[in-house]
């Protein structure tokens, strides 16, 4: 009787012992289950004030079903499903931790392209304010195009699709690129003009002085078309064609040249004709009358001057320089001759 009773004891003691066991079991599991369940309310509500300041679209959908998720998972901890709940709240967190993080993409692709397009909108203004006077019509139209792309950014921008505010964004700093570069080749190119224009303005000033000495016709006649040629350059270099205004300035200079080059010939043979002149009168007064081979040679001399006048009134410059040298070689015959009789 003893026996049966201890081993009814034993029986309960053991009972009590494996139902103590198990409900300290399930408090445990309760417990871990409830805390992944309130790790996964933290994410979702991070997510949620991600989605909200950055108003992402593309994240809603992944949170809206965390959420849903979630809140069966409340439900199965409550009716002390735990494997489920478990299940439900590592399905909720993976959509909510996907939900945050195309939110803080978003934030962070919303400033990239914020600051992508203020670097476009200040980089087509610095061409605007680059671009030449004069009709360049191939720069406007860049410029135009540009500036509409800059809007239509904007306006993608404002409704989020960042993918193509970007790529416009990108098109307008390489429209405005360049327009730089092309301006900065033109200021470059204008200042080469002012040099060479500066320099034949020059040229034709001291032309103009050479040619008030020499009275050339035809020297003033070139002068005067240089001085057209090099206004014609001026024109058209404020109408920003450079190629043509330097053909015109190169013109300009080269009649300068020649104008020039016209009244020295002139000059010199006037000069060196009057030379030969002066002296040959002065050996005319020593010729003995009766000396027929110097008369002649004095003769030939006076018709060579002739001839070189006639030559330097006609602007023939390489005749006229012959005719003096022609001269200048039989005076020299005479002065011998007459050298040669003083001894």
């Amino acid at each position: 009787m003893k026996t049966e009773i201890l081993r009814y004891w034993l029986l309960v003691g053991l009972i009590a012992l494996l139902a103590t066991s198990g409900l300290a079991q399930t408090n445990a599991q309760r417990d871990k289950i409830r805390t992944e369940l309130e790790r996964t309310d933290e994410v979702i509500e991070r997510a949620n004030d991600a989605a909200r300041s950055s108003n992402t679209p593309v994240a809603a959908p992944s949170l809206q079903k965390a959420i849903e998720l979630q809140k069966q998972a409340w439900g199965y901890f409550k009716g002390n499903s735990f494997d489920l709940a478990y299940r439900y709240t590592m399905d909720a967190r993976d959509l909510a931790k996907k939900a945050l993080v195309r939110s803080r993409l978003t934030e962070q692709g919303e400033t990239v392209v914020q600051r992508k397009l203020e670097r476009a909108a200040e980089l087509l203004e610095r061409a605007k304010e680059a671009m030449p006077p004069g009709p360049d019509g191939r720069l406007y139209a860049i410029y135009e195009s540009a500036k509409n792309n800059l809007n239509r950014a904007w306006e993608f921008y404002r409704i989020q699709q960042y993918r193509a505010a970007l790529k416009l964004a990108n098109q307008v700093i390489n429209a405005g690129q360049d327009i730089l570069n092309a301006a900065n080749r033109q200021i470059r190119r204008y200042a080469e003009f002012e040099r060479r224009s500066e320099a034949v303005a020059e040229l034709i000033a001291k032309a103009r002085e050479k040619i008030a000495e020499c009275t050339s016709d035809e020297a003033l006649r070139l002068i005067e078309q240089a001085d057209k040629m090099y206004q014609l350059s001026r024109e058209l270099v404020s109408e920003g064609k450079y190629a043509a205004a330097l053909r015109s300035l190169q013109q300009a200079r080269k009649m300068a040249i020649e104008a020039s080059k016209i009244c020295n010939g002139v000059g010199a043979l006037s000069r060196r004709h009057d030379r030969i002149k002066n002296e040959t009168d002065r050996l005319a007064e020593k010729i003995s009358p009766n000396d027929d081979t110097a008369k002649k040679l004095i003769n030939q001399v006076y018709e060579q001057l002739q001839l070189a006048e006639d030559f330097i009134n006609r602007k023939q410059t390489e005749a006229a320089a012959a005719a003096l040298k022609a001269a200048h070689l039989t005076l020299n015959q005479l002065k011998k001759r007459l050298t040669a009789h003083d001894r």
